[in-house]
């Protein structure tokens, strides 16, 4: 699929601020797209992806590249630290109010499976690769577009997994990633304060194998719904 083209048809149709961001897990150095360097500075998986949607940046990076832990764990890039691993961190930060509430949100939690070297990161327009998730940061109508897209030719119903921690990671990537399914997601206290996540804004990941035909009812329904 050509994703430039792509890429300005969403933005076009939806009217999107900024760019969908192509979003990869590289299981080992020589899975890096050619051309694409290491991110230079460490932050956050949001970040990275806020950077790519709005700044243009591309890049990979490794765990030394992540700063929020979290994220590189339930992508399989580390181990997940065990104070997120066992929950306790969540309960202390006050989001529940037992640890075994808390323990039970994080098992619940998308999680890679596999060991893999580096997420990488590209603007939809520049991806070079094949993106195991096109994470999409959208308004309540723009992601009511897609989803009214990607059920337009099948019918069925949407069906959104999050718990509001560990928002653009588990539930935008990976979730995305291992069952090749939409997945919408609220955010999470972190993506929204640090790398600026608004208020109106929510977070829409659609596998690769999904873009022509939500383009495609997207463009049907420019002609239809005037």
């Amino acid at each position: 699929m050509n994703y430039e083209i792509a890429a300005k048809e969403l933005k076009e149709l939806l009217g999107l601020e900024g760019s969908p961001v192509a979003v990869k897990l590289a299981k080992t150095s020589g899975d890096i797209p050619a051309g694409i360097s290491k991110m230079p500075e460490k932050t956050r998986h949001c970040q990275f992806v806020q950077n790519a949607r709005l700044k243009g940046d591309t890049g990979y990076a490794t765990p030394e590249e992540h700063a929020c832990k979290g994220g590189a764990g339930v992508m399989g890039l580390e181990a997940l630290p065990e104070t997120v691993a066992n929950g306790s961190m969540y309960h202390k930060l006050g989001n529940y109010r037992t640890p075994e509430a808390a323990l039970e949100t994080v098992r619940a939690i998308p999680r890679e499976g596999e060991k893999y070297y580096a997420s990488v990161y590209a603007p939809l327009e520049k991806a070079n690769f094949e993106p195991d998730s096109i994470v999409i940061i959208a308004t309540p109508i723009q992601a009511l577009r897609l989803s009214q897209a990607y059920l337009h030719d099948k019918g069925g119903r949407m069906s959104c997994d999050y718990s509001g921690i560990q928002s653009l990671c588990a539930d935008a990537v990976v979730a995305v990633k291992e069952r090749g399914v939409p997945n919408m997601t609220l955010g999470c206290n972190g993506s929204r304060k640090n790398s600026g996540i608004k208020d109106d804004e929510v977070i829409f990941g659609i596998p690769a194998k999904n873009l022509p035909v939500i383009i495609e009812a997207l463009k049907t329904f420019k002609t239809k719904w005037v």
